[in-house]
């Protein structure tokens, strides 16, 4: 018969919180046992996240709920509630191996960030990545990742395929840059010039 056991003695892990997203080593928690065995412990561990009390199982290969991937810029940075909320939404596919979701919403978050600089509404993903480019958003030595997001995207829309980690990965990656470009920087840069601070 399998149970849970309360411990505060279980192995140290290190692990990012998939509820709070803090960076958190615990020791904290409950782990189960064949009761025919109590020191046999080969169906993971259920960890308390000191900063919020929240539990992620953790065998060793898998964590539930996992983390987010990637920077969590702040709301004010963004024009549009839109763009923030689906980056967040990639970035939160990574925490149950959504993968090709991330290279749908990639596309997706290309075209409304193009929309927010002023493209066209209604029109086709090519027009947008032509948008971006043709008015400098895109950094010139960051063109060839554009691509990579197209062929991605298509390959997820379009093909019977499923992505990998590392491409959703990487794919985050990119839009960080991206975001980082048209956002983060000229906010950051209205601070500096004495605009209004972010307290």
């Amino acid at each position: 018969m399998l149970e849970w056991v309360d411990s505060s003695d279980i192995p140290d892990k290190r692990y990012v919180c998939g509820f709070c997203g803090s960076d958190i080593t615990s020791n904290k928690g409950y782990y189960m046992t064949n009761s025919f065995n109590k020191h046999d412990c080969q169906y993971g561990y259920i960890y308390i996240c000191h900063n919020c009390n929240k539990p992620s199982y953790i065998t060793y290969d898998s964590q539930t709920p996992g983390s987010s991937y990637g920077k969590c810029f702040k709301k004010e940075i963004f024009n549009d509630n839109v763009v923030y909320e689906l980056y967040n939404e990639v970035r939160n596919c990574i925490k149950i191996n959504a993968y090709t979701s991330v290279g749908m919403c990639c596309r997706k978050l290309l075209m409304h960030i193009a929309v927010d600089c002023g493209a066209a509404e209604g029109k086709k993903f090519a027009y947008y990545v032509d948008y971006l480019d043709q008015n400098n958003y895109i950094p010139s030595n960051c063109k060839r990742w554009v691509d990579i997001i197209r062929n991605k995207g298509n390959e997820a829309n379009h093909e019977i395929i499923i992505l990998e980690e590392k491409d959703a990965k990487q794919l985050i990656q990119f839009i960080q840059i991206i975001i980082s470009v048209i956002y983060e920087m000229p906010y950051q840069a209205n601070l500096y010039l004495g605009g209004e601070d972010n307290e």
